[in-house]
């Protein structure tokens, strides 16, 4: 299995939230949100962040409905992906993951928590979601989780 830090990435239509790993790839901690003006926004700060933290891999939540059908969001990701992967270039993986609940699962953890969490908050949780699922699924069958965008 790959090592170094993955990025998990909560993309949506006015927010980015991002979560990084440890350079072991076993604790995903929540990272920052871009909140994005118009298309193609964001892109930048995130391969600065790629380049920053070295990332050996990058997984990207893919919202399906809960029947698991892919949607116009899963368009709109898979267009996100390859603008990413043409600003980051070969040689790190992007993976989509299924996100699906991962919004309402931070909010309810934050709830749970007792924490008051603003809207950017609950962003950087999903993405958090997002990455410890990706690197739960990592660990139980050794290999990278999801699929690439070309296996869509």
């Amino acid at each position: 299995m790959k090592s170094g830090r993955r990025l998990g990435i909560d993309y949506g239509d006015v927010r980015i939230g991002l979560a990084l790993s440890d350079p072991s790839g076993i604790i995903a901690t929540p990272l920052s949100t871009i909140t994005l003006t118009g298309p193609s926004e964001g892109l930048g700060e995130i391969a600065a962040i790629v380049q920053e933290y070295d990332i050996a891999v990058i997984y990207v939540g893919l919202p399906l409905h809960l029947s698991g059908v892919h949607g116009e969001s899963s368009m709109k990701i898979r267009g996100f992906v390859g603008e990413l992967s043409t600003r980051i270039g070969p040689g790190i993986p992007i993976r989509l993951v299924d996100e699906r609940l991962s919004t309402s699962s931070a909010q309810r953890q934050a709830r749970d928590d007792g924490r008051k969490v603003s809207k950017e908050n609950i962003d950087q949780l999903a993405a958090t979601i997002i990455l410890e699922n990706a690197l739960h699924a990592e660990k139980l069958q050794g290999e990278l989780a999801g699929k690439s965008v070309d296996e869509l």
